[in-house]
């Protein structure tokens, strides 16, 4: 008769033997014909807290880490710009006033007016106006102006009307 002493250990012997091959006998199982029914498991309420974030250094920020930042923040810029008023008369002033959002403080952006003159201008308080004057002999008609701050070009535009002392000067010239 076989004691119970030697049945114990090897019937755990065996069954710790065939959980070990099991993984390694899968292969065979899986070539059945036969197709295998899904089970989707729907999860229950957790029962468990949250763990805690883990906090982890922040690496040293390379150059391209440092260029994509700046992308992103360029990116959020605005800029707006407009001319009042919108109907100048030849020989008379205008304002162009510039709006930016998101850019760093202390920059400056460059006004060209519709004649080619650049102007330099401080962005020290997000809204700045300049004030130009559209010469005397300019054409009446549309008329352009524009603003760049970094890579971001706004344009405005606005109307050069007669300044009428030229037909004044007609109406006379017969009398």
């Amino acid at each position: 008769m076989i004691s119970v002493r030697f049945i114990k250990p090897l019937t755990v012997t065996a069954a710790a033997t065939a959980l070990i091959a099991l993984p390694f006998a899968g292969g065979a199982f899986a070539d059945t014909a036969k197709p295998q029914p899904t089970t989707t498991i729907t999860p229950g309420p957790r029962t468990t807290p949250p763990t805690a974030p883990v906090k982890t250094s922040r690496p040293t920020p390379t150059a391209d880490t440092l260029y994509v930042q700046e992308t992103k923040r360029r990116d959020r810029t605005s800029l707006d710009v407009s001319v009042n008023p919108t109907r100048v008369k030849q020989g008379a002033s205008y304002g162009v006033t510039i709006v930016v959002k998101g850019a760093s403080a202390g920059g400056a952006a460059t006004i060209t007016s519709p004649e080619g003159k650049s102007y330099r201008v401080s962005l020290d308080q997000r809204k700045v106006t300049k004030t130009l004057t559209v010469p005397a002999h300019a054409k009446p008609g549309t008329k352009t102006v524009s603003v760049k701050v970094g890579n971001r070009v706004a344009t405005a535009t606005f109307t050069v009307v007669s300044s009428g002392a030229h037909r004044d000067d007609h109406r006379h010239e017969g009398k």
